[in-house]
């Protein structure tokens, strides 16, 4: 059994989150793990951005 988490993402999903990640800006994307909705946020923090995983509650 596998230990990775595998996160599903669109192409304009990804897209907004490369730019996001390069401007060092803040922004959530919906994302699927399985058959979990999911939003994957980002914000800038003090040395880079950090990631968290949220549940989507739409």
């Amino acid at each position: 059994m596998s230990n990775d988490l595998v996160l599903e993402i669109d192409h304009e999903s990804a897209g907004l989150l490369a730019g996001t990640l390069l401007a060092g800006d803040s922004c959530a994307v919906p994302v699927r793990h399985q058959n979990v909705k999911l939003l994957l946020c980002a914000l800038p923090g003090e040395n880079g951005m950090k990631l968290y995983l949220r549940r989507n509650s739409t």
